[in-house]
C-alpha cells in the first residue's frame, strides 16, 4: 500500500505530469476531457488508494468508493479511464520501486549476516523467507506494520501447515528483518508467533541393518558411509574433510568449523584404516593428475588464499572425498576438483537403502543418529557422546535415551521379573 504523501510526491514532478499529458494526446481527447482526466488522477492520488499487483484490483477500490458516494455513471466511467491510463504507465513503475526497496533491504541484511559470521545455510534460509515475505507485501519496507508479519506467519501455519521448527525459523528471520533491517526495538507480537518446543524421536537403524547397508554400498561410497557412521559425522562435515584433518598415524579425525563454527576431534575407526590408506593412495594419483592439468586449486577458508597463495594447490588442503567429475567454481568460474555434492550423496544413499530393502525413511543423517544410539547402548556415557557429536547442550543428546532398544536397558519390564 502506497501512502498519499508518496503519491503526491510523484504527481508533483512536472516531467511526470507533462508525460501524462502526452499520453492522453494519443487517446485523441479534447483539451476539456484532458483537464477532467488530470483532475480525476489528482483526486485518486489524494485519496491514497493502494496500488495492487493487479490493475483491476486497484480500479475496484476506486469503483466501490465512487459508488458509495453515489456518483453518476459518466463520472465513474471517466474517472476509471483516467486512473487506468495512469496505472498502466506508472503503476508498474511504482511497484518496481517497492520491489527495489525490498531487494535493497534484503541485500543489506544479507551482508549483515555475513559480517556476523552466520552460516551459509542460515543466510540462504533467511533470505528465502525475506524474499517470500516481500512478494506478499504491497507497501514499501518503511511502511510495514507488525500486523503484516503476524498475518504472514499465521498464513504459513494455518494454510501451509508448516512444522514447528519451520515456524520458528520463519519467526527468527522476520524478527531479524524487523529489528536489524527496519531498526525497531523489538517485535511486540513475538510471543504469539513462536511455536512451543516439540520433541521428535529420530529414526535409527539397527546394527544388523548398518551391516547390510555397508555391505551393499558400492566401493565409491562405502568409505564415506562407513566414516559417517563410525564417527557420527554430519553430511557437510564428512564432505568438507581435508587430507590434513585425517591422521591415520594418530588414529585421529578432526572436524574443523562444524555446526555453529565449533571444531572437535574424534577417534578414527581402526577397522577403516586399511580402506583409508588405499583411498589416500588413489586420491594421491588423482591429485597428481589434476596438478599437471591445472585443476588442483581448492577453496580455502577465510583469507588463507591471499595470505598463502600456494596453499590452494597443496596436498594437505585437498578434499578427502573428491568428486568424480570436475565442477565449475561458482565465483571464479574455473573447473576444480571439489567434493561430491550433497544432493548426489543423498541420492546414492537412498538408492543403496532401496536396493538393500531398508526402511524408506532412512537418510544420510540416520547414520549419525545410529552412531549415537549404538554408543549409548554400548555403555558409553551421555557426556562422552555429547562431545563426539559436538552438541552445545546435553539436552540435545538426551534425545537418544528414548530410542535405544529395550534390551540395552538395565531395568527390564517388571512383568519379566515375575
Amino acid at each position: 500500500m502506497k501512502s498519499s504523501a508518496e503519491f503526491r510526491k510523484l504527481w508533483m514532478n512536472d516531467n511526470i505530469r507533462n508525460n501524462y499529458d502526452h499520453i492522453l494526446d494519443s487517446y485523441r481527447l479534447s483539451p476539456e476531457q484532458k483537464r477532467y482526466y488530470r483532475l480525476w488522477v489528482r483526486w485518486y492520488i489524494s485519496q491514497g488508494f493502494p496500488i495492487c499487483r493487479k490493475e483491476e484490483d486497484s480500479l475496484d477500490f476506486v469503483r466501490r468508493d465512487m459508488l458509495s458516494r453515489e456518483e453518476v455513471g459518466y463520472k465513474i466511467h471517466t474517472c476509471l479511464n483516467a486512473v487506468q491510463i495512469w496505472l498502466r504507465e506508472y503503476g508498474e513503475k511504482e511497484c518496481d520501486v517497492i520491489k527495489n526497496s525490498w531487494a535493497t533491504l534484503i541485500e543489506s541484511l544479507k551482508r549483515l549476516l555475513k559480517v556476523k559470521r552466520y552460516s551459509p545455510r542460515t543466510i540462504e534460509a533467511y533470505c528465502g523467507w525475506w524474499e517470500r515475505f516481500a512478494q506478499e507485501q504491497k507497501c514499501a519496507p518503511e511502511n510495514l506494520k507488525e500486523c503484516a508479519i503476524k498475518n504472514f506467519v499465521e498464513s504459513m501455519v494455518l494454510k501451509k501447515n508448516v512444522s514447528a521448527s519451520t515456524q520458528n525459523q520463519l519467526f527468527c528471520a522476520l524478527q531479524k528483518l524487523w529489528v536489524d533491517g527496519l531498526k525497531h526495538e523489538f517485535l511486540n507480537v513475538g510471543d504469539l508467533l513462536r511455536a512451543s518446543d516439540t520433541t521428535y524421536l529420530p529414526f535409527v537403524l539397527t546394527r544388523e541393518q548398518i551391516k547390510i547397508l555397508l555391505a551393499g554400498s558400492p566401493a565409491e561410497w562405502k568409505l564415506l558411509f562407513s566414516l559417517a557412521y563410525g564417527c557420527g559425522l554430519r553430511l557437510n562435515e564428512a564432505l568438507n574433510l581435508r587430507i590434513k584433518d585425517v591422521s591415520l598415524d594418530r588414529d585421529l579425525l578432526i572436524v574443523q568449523t562444524g555446526k555453529g563454527g565449533k571444531s572437535r576431534s574424534l577417534p578414527f575407526p581402526k577397522t577403516l584404516k586399511a580402506a583409508a590408506e588405499i583411498h589416500l593412495t588413489e586420491r594421491q594419483k588423482l591429485y597428481d593428475n589434476d596438478l599437471v592439468a591445472g585443476f588442483a586449486q581448492v577453496d580455502l577458508p577465510n583469507a588463507l588464499g591471499r595470505k598463502y597463495p600456494k596453499l590452494e594447490t597443496s596436498w594437505d588442503y585437498q578434499y578427502f572425498f573428491a568428486s568424480k567429475n570436475l565442477l565449475r567454481h561458482p565465483e571464479s568460474g574455473r573447473f576444480v576438483r571439489w567434493h561430491p555434492l550433497e544432493s548426489t550423496v543423498q541420492r546414492n544413499f537412498k538408492e543403496v537403502c532401496r536396493r538393500c530393502q531398508l526402511p524408506e525413511c532412512a537418510h544420510f543423517h540416520t547414520l549419525r543418529h545410529s552412531f549415537a544410539t549404538h554408543l549409548l547402548e554400548a555403555g558409553i556415557s551421555i557426556r562422552e557422546i555429547q562431545e563426539r557429536l559436538g552438541h552445545a547442550k546435553l539436552d540435545t543428546t538426551m534425545i537418544y535415551t528414548h530410542v535405544r532398544t529395550p534390551s540395552s536397558l538395565a531395568a527390564h519390564s517388571p512383568l519379566d521379573l515375575l
